[in-house]
């Protein structure tokens, strides 16, 4: 009779631990909620996106009633978000964490719009503060320069463009020391990817992405410095030029590498570019002074439209090799250089290895 009830003890106490151990509480996943309340707008849909390697992807989608809508979602640590109609064309970005975050304003002044509820976005907004004191001086220096313009005072025009240079170097500095010193800051990863990733130098920017803590390197923002890192080692002085092959202004196949055996500079322009016009007649005397004695050139458009393009190769005398794949700044030879600003130029010597950019 002992012997059973202890067995029936036993039995209640392992099924007691067994239900205890069911509903004992998980670990809570960290998350956001986006809410969007934007005025004198009738948009009944909205779109979620983060910064990425590439560029902006679509996260999620929300309807709503006129400029109302709800997001939620989780993400590790913080990063750089965007709310907007699908081609953004309006669009919210602002640096979101695992938090309850509200967006307001109104349509009809985009840019004036109240973000709170994220920490790292008041991060951010604290370090603009500290920016916008340089901004200042410099918004000051600028109306002097207008001043000094419209009173026909070229005597000042010079003292003081360099004493706004100045300041551009200062606020530079500033920005850049801060950066290097907050190596777990999400905010430090936003302003190297803007503006420090265009601005810097390649060993300047590998050494601000090496200083990146690891804890934070998750981000699309971290993916995307990662990325342009690359693509600026591999196109750099001394590494040979990346290959590619594109449709000449006849439709056929150029491959650059068919091109090596001379010096060739690969010319990044565009019809639409008035200082890639500007310089052409320069371009074309250096290629008719030259180009017998072993230099080329090769022509990479970054042109939408066919007949602009072919026209701007008539009108400016271009008489070198021209390719393009007519996608504007989506070119894939502009994507594989880094370009990010025209006109834009490589050199390399006979052997296809860059020497000057």
């Amino acid at each position: 009779m002992m012997k059973s009830i202890f067995n029936f003890s036993a039995i209640g106490v392992l099924l007691i631990s067994i239900v205890s151990c069911n509903t004992e509480t998980k670990p809570t996943i960290p998350s956001f909620t986006i809410d969007m309340n934007i005025s004198n707008t009738l948009m009944d849909s909205a779109y979620l996106f983060s910064l990425g390697a590439d560029g902006w992807d679509i996260l999620d989608s929300a309807k709503g009633d006129s400029g109302k809508f709800h997001f939620t979602g989780s993400i590790s640590g913080a990063d750089y978000f965007a709310v907007g109609d699908k081609n953004r064309s309006y669009s919210v970005k602002f640096l979101a964490d695992n938090s309850p975050i509200l967006i307001t304003g109104d349509f009809e002044k985009p840019g004036e719009e109240t973000i709170t509820g994220s920490a790292v976005y008041n991060e951010y907004l604290a370090i603009q503060d500290s920016l916008s004191i340089f901004d200042m001086q410099m918004e000051g220096i600028i109306a002097k320069y207008d001043a000094a313009e419209e009173a026909n005072d070229t005597a000042s025009l010079s003292f003081i463009e360099d004493e706004y240079y100045t300041f551009k170097e200062l606020k530079d500095k500033w920005l850049l020391g801060w950066v290097k010193g907050n190596p777990k800051s999400y905010v430090a990863q936003f302003f190297i990817v803007n503006p420090l990733i265009y601005s810097v130098t390649t060993e300047e920017l590998r050494a601000l992405f090496d200083n990146i803590s690891t804890e934070t390197s998750t981000s699309g923002m971290y993916t995307m410095i990662e990325k342009r890192l690359t693509i600026l080692e591999n196109s750099a002085v001394g590494q040979a030029a990346p290959d590619f092959t594109m449709n000449d202004s006849t439709d056929t196949p150029q491959t650059l590498s068919s091109h090596f055996g001379t010096y060739l500079l690969i010319d990044f322009w565009a019809s639409w570019c008035g200082p890639c016009r500007a310089d052409n007649p320069q371009m074309v005397e250096i290629y008719n002074t030259y180009h017998d004695k072993g230099y080329n050139v090769f022509g990479v458009s970054l042109d939408a439209k066919r007949d602009r393009w072919l026209k701007a190769i008539a009108d400016d005398e271009l008489t070198w090799d021209h390719v393009s794949d007519l996608k504007g700044w989506s070119n894939a030879a502009a994507k594989l250089y880094g370009v990010n600003s025209i006109p834009h130029t490589v050199l390399l010597d006979p052997n296809g290895v860059i020497i000057a950019r």
